[in-house]
């Protein structure tokens, strides 16, 4: 009769069920830093859930960085087995989401000589998991001196700044989901380092954008930023340590007049779109986002610039003040007149109400001429006898002119609607989406590509 095997080395494991099955029977090796490269012993830490371990491998990258400390400082650039090890720590931490102690605690020196190019990615991918302390701690042992490393005046370095915050971002949610409740008096604290950091990020992307003319690429990692931000504060509504983090009113009319390509805009929109259903929720009676008061004065400023959106893009009335909470964009009234004689200068004149409109924007104003057509076709293919075709931009009073005419019958409010329609079809749904949740006569209603 076999004797029953009482135990098994991480070594001796043969595959998953072979680990499933002796899960129990594993004992620790002697060296536990080979778990910064050995996936199979970092999953058993994982499962394991024991302090010892973890201490111990905090103590051997003790010892190693505390010898590292002072070679390090006299070298131009970091040496091989620092590297090797340091690539190896991150491995561990994108595994564990932790970064070992020893390892943050090393990174606030060697930041102090850094040079802001030597192996980024490896350094911006350690710090991405820095442990969520007091935001003002982690200001002053490591992220002013990532930034004084890395900022060089240059747009591409302040685009690798905000995509490590991106990261930390993500990693600080992920963190903060993963919490059971909090104390009361614990929630000033998370909700303060998210907040602050979050101020920190924002102002950078508002930097970019006024600073350097800002590329489609830029772009792009600004609005990936404010992706993920609003992917932690849809959870505000039911995550005590999550609060609603508005946007810089700035950031997005600059997106919008700045750099109007259809993705920006589209982008944007289903951000803001986020940030309104969470909003409604957490401010519904008995709703559960009862844990968070927010100051009417805040929640009247985003629907501010909402309002702003809907005038530009669905109501024709770009740059008015009058209507509840509308900020006109932030334009001052006085250069109205300018934009005036600017527009009444063009072939064809434009009007300023309707120059960002469905059928005007610049991002726009060809799809929905396409959407339009596309109507026509389909007319034209269930029999209809159409003696005119409208050449576009649609109007209402274009509209009102083409029934006459003998052309499609159709109505200014279906027009819109047919073009949020269209585009989302065509995976270019954020407009609509805004709209759906904004306009209350399209309340209720679903966007097209949404399932």
């Amino acid at each position: 009769m076999r004797p029953v095997q009482s135990s098994t080395t991480i070594e001796e494991i043969e595959g998953v069920s072979d680990f499933i099955q002796k899960l129990d029977k594993i004992t620790l090796p002697n060296q536990l830093v080979s778990a910064l490269e050995d996936p199979l012993l970092r999953i058993y830490l994982i499962l394991r859930n024991d302090d010892l371990p973890n201490h111990r491998i905090d103590d051997w990258l003790s010892l190693f960085f505390d010898a590292q400390v002072q070679i390090e400082q006299s070298r131009e650039k970091p040496s091989k087995t620092l590297v090797e090890i340091l690539g190896k720590s991150l491995s561990y931490a994108h595994h564990a989401k932790v970064l070992p102690t020893p390892v943050q605690t090393f990174l606030g020196i060697f930041l102090e000589n850094w040079n802001g190019k030597h192996h980024l990615d490896l350094i911006l991918g350690l710090l991405a998991y820095l442990n969520m302390n007091s935001y003002q701690e982690l200001q002053g042992s490591i992220l002013q001196k990532l930034e004084l490393a890395l900022l060089d005046d240059s747009v591409e370095s302040g685009a690798a700044l905000l995509k490590y915050y991106t990261s930390l971002t993500k990693q600080w949610t992920a963190i903060l989901l993963s919490l059971p409740d909090p104390h009361p008096q614990n929630l000033a604290g998370v909700n303060s380092s998210l907040a602050l950091l979050t101020d920190r990020a924002s102002l950078l992307s508002l930097s970019l954008l006024v600073t350097y003319t800002p590329t489609q690429t830029t772009i792009s990692t600004i609005l990936n930023y404010h992706e993920t931000l609003a992917f932690a504060i849809s959870h505000a509504v039911t995550q005590p340590s999550i609060r609603i983090l508005t946007p810089f009113s700035e950031i997005v009319y600059l997106l919008i007049f700045h750099n109007p390509t259809l993705a920006t805009l589209s982008r944007l929109c289903s951000i803001l779109a986020i940030y309104k259903r969470t909003f409604e929720a957490a401010m519904s009676k008995g709703s559960a986002g009862a844990i968070h008061e927010y100051p009417r004065d805040y929640v009247n400023h985003f629907n501010g610039f909402l309002m702003d959106i809907c005038n530009l893009l669905w109501r024709s009335r770009a740059f008015n003040t009058s209507d509840t909470n509308a900020l006109g964009c932030l334009i001052s009234p006085a250069m109205w007149p300018s934009l005036h004689t600017y527009l009444d200068a063009l072939m064809p004149p434009h009007v300023l109400a309707t120059t960002f409109s469905l059928s005007h924007n610049i991002s726009l104003s060809a799809l929905s001429t396409s959407s339009f057509r596309s109507l026509e076709d389909r007319a034209v293919a269930e029999g209809n006898l159409l003696r005119t075709r409208h050449a576009g931009p649609v109007t209402q009073k274009s509209l009102e002119a083409l029934a006459i005419d003998g052309g499609i019958r159709f109505g200014w409010a279906d027009y819109r609607l047919e073009v949020l329609n269209w585009l989302g079809d065509r995976g270019v749904g954020g407009v609509g989406e805004l709209m759906f949740c904004t306009m209350k006569h399209l309340m209720g209603m679903k966007p097209a590509g949404v399932r």
